[in-house]
């Protein structure tokens, strides 16, 4: 049987190191993928032919002919002004800056395409079919290497003035903490609790016990502050060592005063939690909770759900896909 014209869409989740493309059926299900990781360091025409690789790929998986598409969304990892889908800065991928992604796409593929940046597509894609589903206004954050996020607000993102709303990462959560973030500033979210800051954050931690006569020592199978991961981190809790369990705890509490700060601006039904870090020890995830409703206390007149994000790794390309239906 033909396949019914629009009836797909495609998501493109291009990441600093992954690209990941995904065709949609119209309930929320992806048919056929493709995912590679050699586009890194590749000029912009490079990485756009890379795009259509996977896109004919992920086609091809699915049985589903261009013809059969609706439309194409492109995820980028970076500020992008929307709906024009220009390309402001990207710290993840060469070049791409002022770059026309939506326009160039749309092009090559001969599809119609909407480019947006990572984070609100992720947004959009747990409203849409994750945690977030039937809860407006809804806010997404993803704890990662790096801390971004999305709004929901009356079904459809909300991206401000030049697209750039929801940068999460660079509120200020510790203006005298001495943290400094990738973008200058001191105190940071970003700067004081992502992946980009666990080395220094571990250090530091470390001179403090070590002032109070507490173990500092490393975790087993970390020699160097810059190697210490999450996932170290993780094995290093697991194991009893204090210095990454202080490590931990101050996250989630920088992350609880984070979450505090969007209830007080935005006053959202629910905040969704995603990203790498929280694959951290349960403990990270119910600090940072508590930390938000003892700081909100009686001015939370009605209860902001806190939820874990349910689409992991497929939000980008579902999320993606969806803008054709924001």
């Amino acid at each position: 049987m033909a396949a019914k014209a629009g009836r797909y869409r495609i998501g493109v989740d291009l990441g600093g190191t992954k690209l990941a493309v995904g065709v949609v059926d119209s309930g929320g299900k992806i048919v056929g993928e493709a995912v590679t990781y050699d586009h890194k360091g590749l000029g912009e025409e490079e990485v756009l032919r890379r795009i259509e690789r996977n896109v004919d790929d992920a086609l091809a998986a699915a049985g589903v002919a261009r013809s059969d598409v609706k439309g194409v969304g492109v995820l980028f990892p970076g500020h992008i002004r929307w709906p024009e889908g220009v390309t402001l800065t990207s710290s993840n991928l060469a070049g791409f800056k002022g770059f026309p992604l939506r326009e160039r796409t749309e092009a090559l593929l001969g599809i119609p395409c909407l480019a947006d940046n990572d984070a609100n597509a992720q947004t959009l894609g747990e409203f849409r079919y994750g945690a977030g589903v039937g809860i407006d206004p809804m806010v997404f954050v993803t704890v990662s290497t790096g801390i971004g996020g999305g709004i929901i607000i009356d079904g459809k993102p909300y991206r401000g003035f030049t697209g750039t709303a929801g940068e999460f990462g660079h509120m200020i959560v510790d203006a005298s903490g001495g943290q400094r973030c990738t973008c200058g500033n001191e105190g940071c979210l970003m700067g004081a609790a992502s992946g980009l800051a666990i080395p220094e954050a571990a250090r530091r931690t470390a001179d403090k016990l070590a002032a109070a006569g507490s173990c500092a020592d490393l975790p087993a199978g970390c020699e160097d502050y810059s190697a210490l991961d999450g996932a170290l981190l993780a094995s290093g809790c697991a194991d009893g060592n204090e210095l990454c369990r202080a490590v931990v705890e101050e996250f989630a509490r920088y992350l609880g005063i984070g979450m505090y700060n969007i209830f007080q601006m935005l006053n959202p039904g629910a905040v969704v939690l995603g990203g790498g870090l929280l694959n951290l020890p349960e403990f990270f995830f119910e600090t940072a909770v508590a930390t938000c409703y003892a700081l909100a206390g009686g001015m939370m007149y009605d209860r902001m759900e806190i939820k874990r994000g349910l689409l992991g790794v497929r939000a980008g390309v579902l999320g993606a896909a969806s803008l054709f239906e924001a």
